[in-house]
């Protein structure tokens, strides 16, 4: 009995050590696998990377990139995905940094680098007879946009040494964050104002005059009201975002709006402002005002 008993303990545990090899050979192949296609792309051969992927690989990209969605085969992934890339982010590398493996699936570590900047993410590769069947990436997409020299552009910023940095189309939420300041304005709702404001809230006005912090905002709107009465109509909005001179991401908008305004002989006059509006953590930062009357 004790013999059997021996016997069993020892079969037992040659199967689970052949079952331990069996996992490590496994995870080490589709590892293998895995680190195959990245190294091919890293080289630029793109004939030896579509040989890493099956012909009808699934790829998954993240919404917010302008070549979001499903791919399937290696040809649409280089034409839909790749040669965006390209294009967005000259200086584009992928950098994996660790490979971890459960049964097919492997998640990857990696270092982004677009824009001159570099991100983390996560990417999942599922390998089917020593190449991907499946991939599917997890990507800062706001962060490398915003990073992004092409595609999305809309504009430069330029600084005082003569260079310039690329302007890209913000946030729509930016957008109805200033429709609602301006409504707040209209209703004379100074508390809903000063909630929208960032703490450090400095605006300039047409005239020049700067007001600094919400409490003197009020006061400086409330005399306006008393004197004009006046009436605010948003005309347009251009959200953007940009790189500033020390490498900070800012979210910028531009708005035209009308003000209708009643004189003191009972007249009612039209100014068209244009403003640069400064958002920091979905506040109102700082306002920048330009101001002339319309011809009647």
């Amino acid at each position: 009995m004790v013999v059997r008993s021996l016997f069993f303990a020892a079969l037992c545990s040659l199967l689970v050590a052949c079952a331990a090899d069996s996992r490590q050979n496994n995870d080490a192949a589709v590892i293998a696998a895995a680190k195959a296609g990245y190294d091919a792309f890293a080289t630029g051969d793109m004939e030896a990377w579509a040989a890493t992927q099956a012909p009808d690989s699934q790829w998954e990209m993240p919404k917010g990139f302008p070549y979001g969605g499903s791919y399937v085969g290696p040809q649409q992934v280089i034409d839909g995905v790749f040669t965006p890339i390209a294009e967005l982010w000259p200086d584009f590398k992928v950098e994996p940094t660790a490979f971890h493996a459960a049964g097919n699936v492997v998640f990857i570590e990696t270092k982004m680098t677009a824009g001159g900047v570099t991100s983390d993410s996560i990417h999942k590769a599922v390998i089917e007879n020593g190449n991907y069947a499946a991939f599917q990436v997890y990507d800062d997409a706001g962060f490398m946009m915003a990073h992004s020299t092409a595609g999305e552009s809309i504009g430069k910023q330029y600084f005082g040494d003569g260079s310039s940095k690329p302007l890209l189309a913000g946030s729509g939420a930016s957008a109805q964050l200033w429709v609602d300041y301006i409504q707040a304005h209209n209703e004379r709702d100074f508390d809903k104002i000063a909630a929208m404001n960032a703490e450090d809230f400095k605006g300039v006005t047409a005239g020049g005059e700067v007001v600094r912090g919400s409490e003197a905002q009020a006061a400086f709107l409330q005399d306006w009201v008393a004197k004009e009465n006046p009436q605010w109509a948003v005309w347009w909005v251009i959200p953007n975002t940009g790189e500033n001179e020390e490498g900070g991401i800012e979210e910028w908008l531009a708005s035209g709006n009308i003000i209708t305004a009643t004189g003191p002989d009972g007249t009612e006059r039209k100014a068209y402002e244009t403003i640069d509006v400064l958002i920091e953590d979905g506040k109102i930062r700082l306002l920048n005002v330009a101001s002339q009357t319309m011809p009647e």
